[in-house]
């Protein structure tokens, strides 16, 4: 049998197996098997090899964490769904790559005595071999058949599980809970984000503009847009199709730019994926892309180049409920939040007090030393915050939430406080105290400082934070504490203790914090913790008339962050 044929029968075969070979493809290798025996032969071993792939994938040997001493096989890593799928892809990569001239090196042979020769039998065919190619290829005929059927006709394969200020194309009206199908017409997506499901457990999310279409419960089309898929263990092997490329997946979260002049923007964020370069029919560039590392397909030449990655290049969650759109940041802004922004940075408004004698939120307040309520005060002025308090002067235990959770090693203080708390935004005017920030310890840009005068402790709800983003975690808590220097606010007479309680336990405290240091405060938090809460105290200096007790005692929680996870 000629090398071409052996080619062609293999590419056949790969396409019946694969549920892609026409009517066309089906006739042909018919006639190729019904008038060669050799290549009925080279079907049957082609077949066997396939099976071998599909009983590798399930040996328990063949798993890397079996071999030891041996490399990993990376096709032991796949499942026999996704090893059909590379397989084609590797079929469409031979097709168009570089030949190669093998060159064989010269043999010479010593022909033995006559007397040595031994006739050769004429091969035959295994009639066994032979009715296992026919079954196979009436079962591949019929797999075909019934492929081709399925392809004409559309089936659900997505539902849409969430979307925010969407429009699609005329004639589509979707909402959440609804269904899409395949079909080998392109959806437009002209407004909005939508969240969708496949039946594989893929979860997909779409910016407009953009415009695709399902293939499969595996694979998608897009045409041109902004696509984030996280791929579950099920769903191994989902891959998209753009105009130059295809991307496999290996399990992994990854985004991908398709722009409508052609080129395609491959950012791996988790995991690994295989890339096919190049449009059909055309010469294909095959390139493994890794965690952490992000790659630009030319729509020219079909050329791959490395690019950063840009970890916020594409939403990869929303919430319509909470008006949530998540782009992958890491942090949570509680100032942002308390100013009436969605935590990432949305904020309209500069600054808003807290009174902690009513715990609603005001303009300004009068500055001036007055005691504190004799109770803890729930604090209206925002959904985040549980109370505000002022600890009384003995000490001791005292209560840091509505909820009952109480600090017993509160220290004794002058039971005074100086003004409200202040949220604000731009915090350039404690100067001292950022020169510090920037000095030591600068991770975030400036997101706002809240100012607690001693003495007074202010309570966050963890639950009311993350019900502003379903979906993530929330991690840890952290921010830069120091005193707030103003005027003549001197180092000599500056001092104040800040604390972090998380649920009425200590967690972090700083004592002693003068006018010219600053210190960080880091939490770690678990789904199980309920309050956090921010405490300054001004030591226990006694209370003289003329020189106040607190000697103005600024101290400000300077960029306080929660950090996020996915879930």
């Amino acid at each position: 049998m000629k090398p071409h044929q052996s080619m062609r029968i293999s590419e056949l075969l790969l396409h019946c197996c694969n549920g892609a070979a026409g009517s066309e493809e089906t006739a042909e290798l018919e006639a190729l098997l019904s008038q060669n025996h050799q290549a009925q032969e080279y079907c049957v071993e082609i077949l066997m090899d396939l099976n071998y792939f599909h009983c590798l994938a399930q040996t328990p040997l063949s798993r890397p964490e079996n071999r030891k001493g041996q490399e990993t096989d990376f096709m032991c890593e796949l499942d026999p769904q996704q090893q059909m799928a590379l397989l084609d892809d590797f079929a469409e990569y031979e097709k168009s790559a570089d030949t190669m001239e093998v060159i064989k090196p010269v043999q010479v042979r010593e022909e033995p005595p006559a007397s040595a020769r031994i006739k050769r039998p004429a091969r035959t065919i295994n009639k066994f071999s032979l009715a296992a190619a026919i079954l196979c290829g009436s079962a591949l005929l019929l797999m075909i058949l019934y492929g081709q059927l399925s392809s004409l006709t559309p089936y659900e394969v997505a539902t849409i599980t969430d979307s925010i200020d969407v429009q699609w194309s005329a004639g589509i009206a979707a909402g959440k809970g609804s269904r899409l199908a395949s079909d080998s017409r392109p959806i437009v997506l002209s407004r909005g984000i939508v969240k969708l499901r496949t039946d594989e457990h893929v979860e997909v999310v779409l910016e407009a503009p953009t415009e695709f279409m399902f293939r499969s419960s595996s694979e998608i089309a897009l045409n041109y847009g902004k696509l984030f898929a996280r791929v579950s263990e099920q769903g191994s092997g989902f891959s998209v199709v753009t105009p130059n490329s295809k991307i496999v997946d290996l399990g992994t979260e990854f985004g991908i730019l398709s722009h409508i002049d052609g080129n395609t923007e491959v950012h791996l964020y988790k995991g690994k994926a295989n890339l096919f370069a190049g449009e059909k029919d055309k010469r294909k560039i095959s390139h493994l892309i890794t965690e952490g590392f992000a790659v630009r397909v030319n729509s020219r030449n079909s050329t791959i180049q490395e690019i950063a990655l840009d970890q916020q290049a594409l939403v990869r969650n929303i919430d319509s409920e909470a008006n949530l759109i998540w782009k992958g940041q890491k942090a949570l802004y509680l100032v942002d939040l308390l100013l009436g922004g969605n935590g990432f940075g949305t904020a309209a408004r500069q600054t808003v007090e807290f009174d902690p004698t009513s715990g609603k939120a005001v303009e300004s307040g009068i500055i001036g030393y007055r005691p504190g309520a004799d109770r803890i005060v729930p604090a209206a002025g925002s959904p985040y915050l549980d109370s505000i308090f002022v600890p009384p002067a003995e000490g001791g235990q005292i209560p840091v939430s509505t909820a009952g959770h109480r600090f017993d090693e509160c220290p004794k203080t002058s039971g005074l406080y100086y003004s409200n708390v202040c949220c604000m935004k731009d915090w350039t005017f404690f100067q001292p105290l950022q020169q510090i920030y920037d000095q030591t310890y600068r991770q975030y840009p400036d997101y706002g400082v809240l100012y607690l005068h001693s003495n007074i402790g202010l309570t966050v709800d963890l639950d009311a934070v993350r019900s502003r983003v379903p979906g993530l975690r929330i991690a840890s808590f952290s921010t830069f504490a120091g005193i707030l220097q103003i005027g003549s606010n001197l180092p000599d007479y500056a001092e104040a203790d800040a604390w972090i309680l998380v649920d009425g336990r200590i967690r972090s405290v700083q004592k002693q914090i003068r006018a010219d240091q600053g210190y960080t405060l880091r939490v770690n938090l678990s789904d199980s913790d309920r309050f956090l809460t921010l405490l300054v105290t001004d030591g226990g200096t006694a209370y003289v008339e003329g020189w106040p007790a607190n000697h103005l005692d600024t101290c400000g929680f300077a960029e306080p962050v929660f950090s996020l996870s996915p879930r």
